[in-house]
């Protein structure tokens, strides 16, 4: 895959690859008979011996050039498609369902980087592929081979495709388990969406008598209960949780992937405690800040992130600087 809703594709024939050869075993054995035979057909005497030598070539020949002209043409009137998931996290294997048309006669199919096992095709059919997702990134096409030695067996022609994905898949870096100590973002007004933890608000503040249209929810039975008049609690409002993740990937080198891992841990950790994330990175774009509501779209940004300079953290937030 390049830097895996369901996604097709087809093959893109901008790329043009061209179909390779090689010698089967069957082929490579005979390969030996021929260089045997053939100088004892051209040596034997007679009448009929050039005759004969001349026949035991062109056959050779003829054998040759259907053994290579076949499966060439197989392999390049072929067209695959290709359907894939939007999102992954590295080490994931990944459900790739290929499908093969055209003249697919003997002809088997594979996904490249890495090379997974081999199929065999048949004409319109699905098959389920398990590649595994082994790099972060976002990926927009996928490298599948097919091959085939049909007609004779003794040569096989191979040919790389590449699949162009109408929409990327997202592969995420693995999250660390990071804790979080909340902290309070400069946003009037807003409040954090759950979470198990406790903020200064949501506290009571006082009790004051009933009005029509308060919630029931706020009715103190305690006090209601000893006084005999119906009282609701008054609440503190609550406080909004939040942070800002920083991520700079920039001359990490080999400590880039442990990075973006730590990275997304500390969002995941930010969202399950129902605070407010803004995570800043660096996309093939630019620089990237903006808020992440959810779990999905944080694996989403840090799939994406690449070295460059990150976009600016908001002013007055609680700051985390991950690679500076």
């Amino acid at each position: 895959m390049r830097s895996v809703e369901s996604n097709s594709a087809s093959y893109v024939r901008r790329h043009r690859p061209v179909a390779h050869h090689s010698l089967t075993r069957s082929g490579q054995v005979a390969l030996v008979i021929t260089l045997c035979t053939v100088p004892l057909a051209i040596g034997a005497s007679g009448p009929m011996s050039s005759a004969s030598a001349i026949l035991v070539v062109l056959a050779i020949a003829v054998v040759v050039v259907v053994s290579v002209v076949w499966p060439t043409i197989a392999v390049r009137s072929c067209r695959v498609e290709a359907r894939t998931p939007s999102d992954a996290t590295v080490g994931d294997t990944v459900d790739l369902s290929v499908t093969v048309r055209g003249n697919v006669a003997g002809v088997e199919v594979r996904v490249l980087d890495p090379p997974g096992p081999w199929l065999r095709a048949e004409d319109g059919v699905e098959s389920k592929v398990g590649h595994i997702a082994s790099r972060r990134g976002v990926f927009d096409h996928v490298r599948v081979e097919v091959r085939t030695t049909v007609p004779l067996g003794l040569f096989s022609a191979q040919r790389v495709m590449w699949l162009d994905l109408p929409s990327p898949i997202h592969v995420a870096p693995v999250p660390l388990a990071v804790d979080w100590r909340p902290g309070d973002p400069p946003l009037e007004g807003r409040a954090r969406t759950g979470g198990h933890i406790v903020p200064s608000g949501d506290l009571v503040r006082a009790v004051r008598p009933y009005v029509a249209g308060d919630p029931v929810r706020l009715v103190h039975w305690p006090t209601t209960a000893r006084t005999g008049d119906v009282v609701v609690r008054e609440l503190e409002p609550p406080v909004p949780l939040g942070q800002v993740v920083l991520v700079d990937l920039s001359g990490l080198e080999e400590r880039t992937e442990q990075a973006a891992s730590y990275a997304l841990g500390a969002c995941l950790a930010v969202l399950d405690a129902g605070g407010i994330l803004v995570l800043c990175t660096a996309e093939a774009d630019g620089p990237v800040t903006e808020e992440v509501p959810s779990k999905l779209v944080a694996r989403r940004r840090l799939a994406a992130a690449v070295a460059g300079t990150p976009g600016t953290a908001p002013a007055g937030w609680p700051l985390v600087e991950i690679g500076r």
